[in-house]
């Protein structure tokens, strides 16, 4: 009877066991929405560009070379200086020069005192020979010796002229306003007439940029030419924005195009473009802040002037290549959105819409998740809080030139480009 109850007892806890194991697991808690920041898209008038890089050259450089042989006697300037147009800058010894402009002096006194005397015997010849004294032998000697006369003048003129014109040449001035380099000769060293160079002088203000572009953009440029949409840098003025190298992302400066090469170079695929822009002065030396050989940056404007939706670079997400952003719906859901992106504006990024299937645009009125990337995925739950206004740089060629900028309202500019 023991134990048929003890086995009764086990029966019954093995019973109880069972029973809870068998009961229902409890539903797990729903997971917290996560906090992130959003921001609107902003629609700005943007100008597509290029971006290349260059290098400075300067509006005018003469290798300064003396015209006349000597032994250089002076110098007038210090290495590297600035200098203004006829300055004074080298002296060759010119005391043989000298003696050769007196000597063609003396020459043409000379010559002038033979033509006055052959003159009056040429009088007093014909004189006789109208008279019947004399015979028409006399008269062509007396008229060759005048005319002979009359020769010498203009020869001794000429020669007292070339030796002036190279007793100036002995006095070197700055042919232009610029910066010198150094002296390539010191005074007692002969000097070769157009052969040994003495310095160079550049002229830093304006000063040339010269850069390269590739052949897939001068043919995008040359599209948009045929189809009219733009203008030829030889028809109307095609401004550029210049950066230096401490500039970051930023171009300071503003260039025209003056020069464009005639072919386009077979061993680089690039077309040679040089712009012209005024060199900023600076209140100490080295007075420019460019140099001629300097490295810069240049953007060049593509196209008209056209309105885009940008959104914070920061914004973006990319998956296996591919650009996205999120999208936070009305009901607070996330949703993603693959995009097209375009040229970067400051902290700012052109969404190229028209390139875009239509459920995946982007419009301002979106809010875009621009803090919290990581956090969220498709279809989740989120609390957004709105972001501080981010700063949009404005276009900097629609900045500087405003006159490019489309009429309020107009679908189609049709306005002057840079």
């Amino acid at each position: 009877m023991t134990i048929l109850l003890r086995s009764v007892s086990i029966l019954l806890a093995v019973a109880a066991t069972l029973s809870g194991c068998a009961r229902k697991t409890p539903d797990p808690a729903p997971a917290k929405a996560q906090t992130v920041t959003v921001t609107n898209p902003i629609s700005r008038m943007i100008t597509d560009y290029e971006d290349f890089t260059g290098r400075t050259e300067p509006y005018k450089m003469v290798e300064l070379r003396s015209r006349v042989t000597g032994y250089l006697a002076k110098i007038h300037f210090d290495d590297g200086t600035d200098v203004s147009a006829g300055e004074p800058l080298f002296d060759i010894d010119p005391r043989v020069y000298k003696a050769e402009y007196d000597r063609g002096y003396a020459a043409l006194g000379k010559a002038e005192k033979r033509f006055k005397t052959s003159a009056l015997l040429f009088e007093r010849v014909k004189a006789s020979y109208d008279k019947g004294i004399v015979g028409k032998d006399a008269l062509d000697i007396a008229q060759g010796q005048y005319d002979e006369a009359e020769a010498d003048i203009a020869y001794a003129a000429a020669a007292l002229e070339l030796a002036e014109t190279n007793l100036k040449f002995t006095h070197i001035a700055a042919p232009f306003s610029g910066r010198l380099s150094k002296r390539m000769v010191d005074p007692g060293n002969l000097v070769k007439a157009d052969d040994t160079m003495l310095t160079t002088i550049v002229a830093l203000d304006p000063i040339y940029v010269a850069f390269d572009i590739d052949e897939r953009t001068v043919m995008r440029l040359r599209d948009l030419i045929k189809k009219g949409e733009i203008k030829s840098s030889r028809e109307s003025t095609r401004h550029v924005q210049i950066g230096l190298a401490g500039d970051d992302d930023t171009f300071s400066l503003t260039g025209h195009i003056v020069f464009r090469d005639n072919q386009i170079d077979v061993g680089t695929g690039t077309l040679r473009l040089r712009a012209l822009l005024h060199n900023p002065e600076i209140e100490r030396q080295p007075r420019y802040m460019l140099s001629p050989g300097q490295f810069v940056r240049i953007r060049l404007p593509i196209g008209n002037p056209r309105k885009a939706v940008l959104v914070p670079e920061r914004a973006l997400g990319t998956n296996q290549g591919r650009k996205y952003l999120f999208v936070v719906t009305a009901d607070n859901k996330v949703e993603q959105r693959d995009v097209e992106i375009g040229a970067q504006h400051g902290e700012f990024r052109v969404i190229e819409n028209q390139l875009m299937k239509p459920e995946h645009r982007i419009s301002p009125d979106d809010r875009i998740v621009v803090e919290g990337l990581l956090r969220v995925r498709t279809g989740s739950e989120v609390v957004a809080t709105t972001a501080k206004p981010f700063r949009f740089t404005p276009d900097p060629v629609l900045n500087t030139h405003p006159e490019l900028a489309p009429p309020p309202h107009s679908k189609q500019p049709h306005t002057k480009v840079d």
